[in-house]
């Protein structure tokens, strides 16, 4: 992909970045106003050039600079709009989707405050979040599902150990590549006891911005994103409301999926533990949310990373296959879905993919306080069997 000129960044930012020595000139009022609007225009035709950038071609190819100035712009945009705001109150959801919109996108660009390293646009966006939460009155709580955690499946095909230590896990599963459902593992977690309630989940992460998953899969012609308030997720989509149970099954499922949730809301990130499987290959996984109603599906793809994918409440269905298997499931041709398998691993067409009958599937449920180590490359097809919250450790 192919950079902005850096000149253009420099120069605007050179110009917007001045505003605060205005004072010193002794402007008018009227004059700085103008000049406040003027530079609000230039980084906002800055900001949607960088962010067509970030959409044009394959993410990963995206240029790191490209990533950081689009924070660096995120975060100049929000102090220009509440400069040129006559009411930086009514401002404020706007300013609040520009900073987690700018954390989605972009990457960290850290700052020295009194000492100490921070991300500056992630501790704007808690400025601003804390700033509404002092402005609103309590909100009514709203009334909670009931979540059963009981698990439906009657075989569990992959080896049961009851928290094992860290030399068998390494040399038997990790080293060899085998899956393994963990237990006693993470007993210790908040999130076990906290995440089940919607005001909890509301109350930390509310006003936070976040992309869900709309459809049955990411690989049918029905899936589509979109951005909404993780308060309105939680209480219109979840399961974890009775309004959002109800909706759940009058609509196609949403979903937060795959989403690393706990960079913008580090209040939710206290509440969970690293596995110590985890801290001998690697010190920095990568750590990602799952939340959704009854009925949302992953369809059967593989990961390049090590997975422990931790079941915080509800229950899941999972079905497992081998690397070996690749051959025999039909991965989809288009590279963007090269690691999914055409294959409906619960209900597979073995009229229409023949070579499926030569595969050897495990299946498994995962409950409350389950941990499921998931190798790389494994199939997994995985299906909520309730309201459920799940979080995955990638690692390598």
């Amino acid at each position: 992909m192919k950079s902005i000129n850096t000149s253009l960044y420099s120069n605007v930012l050179k110009i917007v970045m001045d505003f605060p020595n205005f004072e010193s000139v002794k402007l008018g009022e009227r004059e700085a106003t103008q000049i406040a609007n003027c530079n609000l225009r230039r980084i906002g035709i800055l900001y949607d050039l960088v962010n067509c950038n970030l959409h044009t071609g394959e993410w990963s190819k995206v240029p790191l600079e490209e990533c950081k100035m689009f924070r660096v712009l995120s975060a100049l945009r929000i102090f220009y709009m509440l400069l040129c705001s006559e009411d930086n109150v009514d401002q404020l959801d706007d300013v609040i989707y520009v900073a987690d919109f700018g954390n989605m996108l972009g990457s960290p660009v850290y700052i020295d405050y009194n000492g100490e390293n921070i991300d500056l646009l992630k501790s704007i966006a808690m400025l601003l979040k804390n700033a509404k939460k002092n402005k609103e009155e309590t909100a009514t709580p709203v009334k909670r599902a009931k979540i059963s955690d009981d698990c439906t499946e009657e075989v569990c095909e992959v080896p049961i150990l009851h928290r094992p230590s860290l030399e068998y896990f390494g040399s038997e599963h990790y080293a060899k590549a085998e899956p393994a459902l963990l237990r006693d593992v993470i007993d210790d977690w908040p999130a076990l006891h906290l995440w089940s309630d919607p005001n909890y989940l509301i109350e930390k992460a509310g006003e936070t911005t976040v992309p869900v998953e709309i459809g049955s899969t990411y690989s049918s012609d029905d899936w589509s994103q979109q951005l909404v308030k993780f308060k309105d997720f939680v209480v219109n989509s979840s399961g974890l409301c009775l309004t959002a149970e109800a909706s759940s099954q009058r609509n196609v499922p949403v979903y937060l999926a795959q989403y690393e949730l706990f960079d913008q809301i580090p209040e939710l990130r206290a509440d969970i533990f690293v596995p110590d499987y985890i801290g001998r290959t690697d010190v920095n996984p990568r750590i990602k949310a799952w939340l959704g109603p009854k009925g949302t599906v992953s369809p059967l793809h593989t990961d390049p990373s090590h997975n422990l994918l931790c079941q915080v409440f509800g229950s899941k269905t999972v079905i497992l296959a081998s690397p070996g298997d690749t051959p025999n499931l039909y991965p989809h041709d288009h590279f963007m879905l090269s690691n999914t398998s055409q294959v409906d691993a619960k209900n597979v067409n073995y009229e229409r993919f023949p070579l499926t009958r030569k595969v050897h599937f495990r299946r498994l449920g995962l409950r409350r306080g389950d941990v499921l180590y998931i190798p790389p490359g494994w199939w997994h097809y995985v299906e909520s069997r309730t309201p459920s919250f799940s979080v995955s450790f990638w690692f390598d």
